[in-house]
């Protein structure tokens, strides 16, 4: 079996990532874990370390080819939290790091976890680009409504943790079966 891939982008909401790889690890799944510079300020890298007992990357070219070796290993691949900055990178074919160069190479299914403001969320350009990821496959599991951190009100806030890990087996037992 392969490895599940999450890939955490930056959002306050990158804490959350932390109870989904460690609810994940503790069933007896290998979880690679990557993340974009700006993730590094919500969480730190040694924390998803600690919980995965590997190493995780930030960058694409520290070893090797990084974006292929993750590519051919992982089952699935899922941002979580997904900001609008890396929904828009992904939906326009942006490849200017390593999360975004390894959804580009990318084989197994990919699923993403929304997370930012309400208004952010509404915005026309994030709805366009959600219903482009939809259109190429992606597989998005809708944010809950809710209040965000900054005290605002609306869609936006990311999906409970155990629907983003149903969502995640879900994947990974299509592929087993």
């Amino acid at each position: 079996m392969k490895e599940i891939l999450i890939a955490v982008s930056g959002s306050i909401a990158a804490y959350k990532t932390c109870e989904l790889v460690r609810n994940l690890t503790k069933q007896g799944y290998s979880v690679c874990v990557i993340m974009t510079k700006n993730a590094t300020h919500f969480v730190g890298k040694i924390t998803f370390e600690a919980l995965t007992g590997k190493p995780v990357r930030t960058e694409e070219f520290d070893v090797g080819m990084a974006h292929i070796d993750l590519k051919n290993m992982a089952s699935v691949m899922a941002v979580v939290p997904a900001s609008a900055n890396i929904i828009g990178k992904m939906a326009n074919g942006i490849a200017d790091d390593l999360v975004t160069s390894t959804y580009l190479a990318a084989t197994c299914p990919v699923i993403i976890a929304p997370s930012m403001n309400p208004g952010m969320y509404s915005q026309k350009a994030v709805q366009r680009n959600l219903e482009t990821l939809k259109r190429d496959g992606v597989i998005v599991v809708e944010p809950a409504y809710g209040e965000v951190v900054c005290g605002d009100e609306g869609y936006g806030k990311m999906a409970d943790v155990l629907t983003i890990q149903n969502k995640i087996l879900e994947q990974v037992m299509k592929i087993v079966s």
